[in-house]
């Protein structure tokens, strides 16, 4: 994350980093948002399960650079399988490379139906693990909790399948070319649910470190992401490749060694997923409107009918908001912010030292917009600007007191819901003089309306040139690489106060 600009107006400039690590998550099946997948539908009669031991070797490239290794294997453990992955990749952020590593154990039937998971992902200070267990059709997850752990159940229709670290959801073999396999996949953390499609598209050789080898292409498309991937007879995954560059390829520890040795030149990843702007827009205190024109294909699902942001006819016009007057006392007591108000498993409402420190900031304050501008200074003077790819939990950043926009934002919605304000995360864009780039922060409730705060560039409100794509709790987050290398924006309009 870079500095603020100096001798000027406070910008913030580059910011990404769980949407990066997010990406990984997402693109290669890990656990982090509870993403399960029930019995396939819709497969071809001949298309079976394999059933074999296998132990696979990986190496990572992103835009052509080594950026890590995998390490993937299916394991025969009595009467179950275990299925391990192992990523270890390194990031360009802003500069600084920052290493990450996601592990994931699954426990699976002989039809490949869960039983149990782990999942850990760590980045130097910051990380979490999350683990689940199936009861019969109830998926039992265990969250940290004020005192320790708590547990979240989920009644589901039927036992799930799980997804792999490193290629297709399910190992599959007997296929043919024009299979079309569609993959329900439920969501437990917002009861949503979505297809994942595999397409077999051809019969194709691939070369592999010299060698030719018989492999299927597939197409496969999840929560709006197109992969290609190469597997062979065994469903086991030779190739892939993804967004933003990212090319997984079968390897050997010889080869990812060597590698290893070798220079890297990896690609900064903030620019790398800047989304394009046709136009500027002024840096002035004063501007009050901005509006653009969406581009490129897709299904945008922006707020439509916002607080502070309108979308229409691929126009989205984003104006500043006036802070509002509070129209109730703290703690907020409206069954319908029941919501905003609860623990998670990354907002640490609930945790004992939140609780204290969230006390101490507000003092006797009761008005909540007092309060959220209290807490929104607070977590700015306190939290160190740091890039941080890892998965921000508000107790552990309160501990280490560091982070960039993701830490900041979940720190302060936490602090705020620990008092009995109601706030929600805003993921989406901020303009920075040559695009525009991923970022979070926060909207508070005061009564009547949400008002927003930025923690990280000490805003309130935030301006016009702070687009929001989405709101949601962190898992919600890497929703938006549905927006990766395919949105542009075009300036059509800016407005100051001065010139209305």
């Amino acid at each position: 994350m870079l500095p603020f600009r100096s001798g000027g107006k406070r910008r913030f400039n580059r910011l990404i980093t769980i949407v990066i690590v997010g990406t990984w998550v997402v693109l290669m099946g890990a656990l982090l948002r509870d993403e399960y997948m029930p019995a396939v539908a819709e497969m071809a009669d001949a298309v079976q399960l394999s059933a074999v031991e296998s132990d696979d070797w990986f190496l990572i490239r992103m835009g052509g650079a080594y950026a890590g290794f995998g390490r993937s294997r299916q394991i025969r453990k009595g009467s179950h399988w275990r299925l391990r992955d192992d990523l270890r990749i390194s990031l360009n952020i802003q500069g600084q490379i920052k290493p990450v590593r996601i592990v994931s154990e699954s426990d699976v039937d002989d039809d490949f139906r869960l039983i149990s998971f782990r999942l850990k992902v760590s980045s130097g200070l910051i990380g979490f693990e999350h683990k689940g267990r199936m009861d019969g059709r109830t998926l039992i997850t265990d969250l940290p909790g004020a005192k320790g752990s708590a547990t979240k159940k989920i009644r589901l229709s039927e036992v799930p399948r799980i997804s792999r670290s490193l290629g297709l959801p399910l190992p599959l073999t007997g296929l043919k070319v024009g299979d079309e396999i569609k993959i329900p996949i439920f969501d437990p953390m917002d009861s949503n649910k979505s297809d994942a499609s595999i397409r077999v598209v051809e019969r194709a050789d691939l070369t592999i470190a010299g060698r030719k080898i018989d492999a299927w292409r597939v197409r496969a498309s999840m929560r709006s992401v197109d992969l290609v991937m190469w597997i062979d007879d065994e469903g086991r995954l030779l190739k892939g490749r993804m967004p933003l560059g990212i090319t997984v390829v079968r390897s050997d520890r010889r080869e990812i060694a060597n590698e290893m040795s070798g220079t890297r030149d990896l690609p900064e990843l903030v620019s790398l997923t800047a989304v394009p702007v046709s136009g500027s827009i002024p840096d002035a205190e004063d501007l009050k409107l901005v509006r653009l024109q969406v581009q490129g294909t897709g299904d945008w699902g922006f707020p439509a009918n916002d607080f502070r942001q309108k979308f229409e006819n691929s126009e989205l016009t984003v104006t500043r908001e006036e802070i509002p007057k509070a129209t109730y006392s703290l703690p907020n007591g409206e069954p319908q912010m029941e919501e905003y108000l609860k623990s998670s498993r990354f907002i640490r409402s609930d945790n004992p030292e939140i609780v204290k420190t969230a006390r101490e900031i507000i003092g006797k304050e009761t008005d909540p917009v007092k309060a959220a501008r209290l807490i929104n200074n607070w977590v700015f003077k306190n939290l160190k600007k740091v890039p941080t790819p890892a998965v921000p939990d508000a107790h552990t950043v309160l501990l280490s007191r560091q982070g960039d926009c993701n830490e900041h934002a979940v720190l302060a919605v936490s602090l705020a819901r620990a008092v009995g304000l109601p706030a929600k995360i805003a993921v989406g864009l901020v303009y920075s003089g040559e695009g525009f780039y991923y970022h979070a922060w926060v909207a508070y409730w005061a009564g009547k309306t949400w008002f927003t705060g930025d923690p990280l560039m000490n805003q309130m409100p935030v301006g016009p040139t702070h687009v929001t794509l989405l709101y949601g709790d962190v898992d919600k987050h890497v929703n938006v690489i549905s927006f990766l290398g395919r949105l542009k924006l075009k300036v059509l309009e800016t407005g100051t106060e001065r010139s209305g």
